[in-house]
């Protein structure tokens, strides 16, 4: 049993370096400058973060991880493809939301931190790497049954989320063109963890702004996704990098 169980530990380390490793040559190929080079430590530095929560509490008096229950990777690597998605916590919270801002709910429940976003935004680039190569899927994950009431309510937040987009976002930015950039979040900048959640939270300042873990940011983020969907998420954050220093 022991020999059985440091086998089981030794082989989910190898699988943990290979998710960081791939995660880091498809976020950032090609030759680095000091600068990709620092984006892509830093992106390592921020999944394997991620790992460490995942499997282990923050709170020494709560031993209960992710992992605790999501053990299996099999089910949990399809998970950041299938987001935005409705999660049906119970009234008044059921509502479509993003991965971080599922994560952050989970996080502040279970482990009990007052400020969720940081270990959330690690666990969600974690999760994503886990990912890579997993075609984009909102509202579906593989060997998850599909509930007609819960896609109806993605695909009313993917249409409120267009029209949000089209008065906050479509003067400059077509759509079409900015999705493959949506999957290429959580990444690090200026050595910060950041997500398109706090990236839209801090754009148009002119604006009313918007909450990381709001409803408006969710729907704009599911209608940004919904045209992504059938791509591979490593694909995305692949193209997506190299567009954006094509055009820098």
């Amino acid at each position: 049993m022991r020999v059985a169980t440091q086998l089981k530990h030794h082989t989910t380390g190898l699988l943990f370096l290979l998710i960081v490793f791939t995660a880091a040559q498809h976020a950032w190929p090609g030759t680095e400058s000091p600068k990709e080079a620092t984006r892509d430590n830093g992106l390592q530095a921020l999944v394997a973060e991620g790992h460490h929560l995942w499997t282990q509490s923050p709170d020494p008096s709560n031993p209960v991880a992710c992992a605790t229950c999501h053990r299996d990777p099999a089910m949990t690597r399809g998970w950041a493809a299938s987001f935005p998605k409705f999660k049906p916590l119970p009234p008044p919270h059921a509502r479509v939301m993003t991965l971080l801002q599922a994560n952050a709910e989970a996080v502040e429940r279970h482990y009990r931190l007052a400020d969720p976003l940081p270990a959330a935004t690690a666990i969600t680039a974690f999760l994503t790497a886990q990912a890579a190569g997993v075609p984009i899927s909102p509202g579906v994950s593989a060997g998850q049954p599909v509930f007609a009431a819960r896609m109806q309510a993605l695909a009313a937040s993917v249409l409120r989320g267009k029209h949000l987009y089209a008065g906050r976002c479509g003067h400059c930015h077509k759509s079409f063109d900015l999705a493959p950039s949506a999957t290429a979040f959580p990444r690090a900048e200026g050595g910060r963890p950041m997500s398109l959640e706090l990236f839209l939270e801090g754009h148009r300042p002119l604006q009313p702004p918007l909450a990381w873990d709001g409803q408006a940011t969710a729907d704009i983020m599911a209608y940004l996704i919904s045209q992504a969907a059938g791509r591979p998420i490593g694909d995305h954050m692949y193209r997506a990098s190299t567009e954006g220093k094509e055009g820098s």
